[in-house]
């Protein structure tokens, strides 16, 4: 190469290397922002998420609004937690922005927060009552919402009780009804101070001073032999027209047949071996006449909450049953019970009378009238039945009866010309019960025995 054209090249490099030399110094890399969420939605409750951010340079966040705030956290920049307060606005849900930057890039996550829906709830759909018993009745109120409470003029409110966040005890007194009037209607309006979307909630109340006054029955079915024996067991129920009785032995089959043959009866109680298994000691009542409020089982046994022998009956689990109930027509407010005591264990049979009366103790809590009927497989004087009268608290009927009508005895042996003097079954009643009538049922339809035992039935009054 001669030097005329090196020297050209030398000159040619020169000139264009400050060109190479300055573009790699500024070949920077490009600013970028990315977020793993543009929008996030909260409930009504105060809470905070935490949002995942990319870049490659130093990143800002702000929020707008005082229920919305935002911030990178201080020990991962790379996250930015979200937080909102809670939305005390009912049907009403709002939004807000959070901005982020990185350099001359914003990108916007929107942030949403559900309304609080409407949520009221009353205790009771209505309030019966019999001042006899109390003058006193409470509603739980749920709500969400305010409200305020109308009543009528012979209803007073005391100082309500809070439960939990959004639920208030409202305890009511009402005045005595006058002697001349039996009952009186009036209704208890919870009102939502007119917000557009909730109704106002009325809850009828009824009171009375009237006494209850009906029939009541115990009656061992025997389980064996049914369809040979049902119709007489129909002709006795027809005739006597229980309004609540106690039975002994019958299964399913026994009780379905019965409820389906007299509509007029319900049912309440669990066979003796669990579910619908065994026998039981159910209660059958009208339930025109009497509303079940709740109802419950315990077996004759050590474990009494759960289907088992008890002591030295090691044949057959035994049961009570018992239902409180009350009185369509008075308002009266009551329990039954009916049990079925062991046939063999005689130490069963002691601890089952002992464990009758701590239940009724513990269940009743002495606020009610009760009754509690059934086959306890001992005879007067026995230490059992000594057991469930010296208490203080049962009463056996017969006892209270001024003339007992039937033959003392109650277990016939399927014998139906000879009157039976072995008397295993009873009506027991509570002190604030008033006995009209007591009867053994000795009636033989067609000359046959419905059953191994006789019925006892007793008209009362409280």
């Amino acid at each position: 190469m001669s030097r005329h054209k090196i020297s050209l090249f030398l000159v040619t490099f020169l000139s264009i290397f400050p060109f190479f030399a300055c573009g790699h110094g500024q070949d920077t890399e490009m600013t970028f922002l990315e977020l793993a969420h543009n929008e996030v939605v909260f409930w009504p409750e105060a809470g905070e998420k935490m949002i995942e951010v990319r870049s490659n340079t130093k990143v800002t966040v702000e929020s707008i609004g005082g229920w919305c705030t935002a911030e990178l956290t201080p020990k991962n920049g790379n996250m930015i937690r979200i937080t909102v307060e809670r939305n005390g606005e009912i049907g009403v849900e709002r939004s807000s922005e959070v901005t982020v930057r990185a350099k001359e890039i914003v990108k916007n996550i929107k942030v949403r927060q559900l309304s609080e829906k409407p949520q009221v709830s009353v205790s009771q759909s209505q309030i019966c009552f019999n001042e006899n018993q109390s003058l006193e009745f409470s509603l739980d109120i749920s709500s969400n919402l305010p409200y305020s409470v109308d009543l009528p003029s012979w209803i007073a409110e005391k100082e309500p009780e809070v439960v939990d966040k959004w639920v208030k005890r409202h305890h009511f007194i009402a005045s005595a009804l006058d002697r001349s009037d039996s009952k009186r209607e009036g209704t208890v309006v919870v009102r939502f101070n007119g917000h557009s979307d909730v109704k106002d909630i009325v809850v009828p109340v009824k009171q009375s001073n009237e006494h209850s006054r009906f029939s009541s029955g115990s009656y061992n079915l025997l389980v064996g032999g049914w369809p040979d024996r049902r119709e007489l067991v129909y002709t006795i129920v027809n005739r006597y027209d229980f309004d609540i009785w106690g039975t002994q032995e019958g299964t399913k089959v026994h009780l379905t047949d019965i409820v389906n043959q007299f509509k007029k009866y319900h049912y309440t109680g669990t066979g003796r071996d669990g579910g619908e298994n065994g026998e039981f000691s159910a209660i059958i009542y009208k339930a025109a006449r009497f509303e079940l409020l709740d109802e419950g089982s315990f077996w004759f046994s050590n474990t009494p909450e759960k289907p088992s022998y008890g002591w030295d009956a090691v044949n057959y689990r035994r049961i009570c049953s018992w239902g409180k109930f009350r009185d369509r027509e008075t308002y009266n407010v009551f329990y039954f019970f009916n049990s079925h005591f062991d046939h063999q264990g005689a130490v069963a049979r002691v601890e089952s009378a002992k464990l009758l009366l701590s239940k009724i103790k513990e269940i009743v809590k002495n606020q009610y009238p009760f009754f509690a009927s059934g086959d306890f497989n001992c005879k007067p004087g026995s230490e059992p039945i000594v057991i469930l009268k010296a208490d203080g608290q049962l009463y056996d009927a017969r006892d209270l009866a001024e003339e007992p009508l039937g033959p003392e005895g109650t277990f016939n042996q399927l014998k139906p010309f000879e009157e039976s003097t072995n008397r295993i079954d009873y009506i027991f009643v509570g002190k604030d019960v008033k006995l009209l009538q007591y009867r053994v049922i000795d009636d033989r339809p067609y000359g046959k025995c419905p059953s191994d035992h006789d019925p006892v039935l007793i008209v009362t009054e409280f």
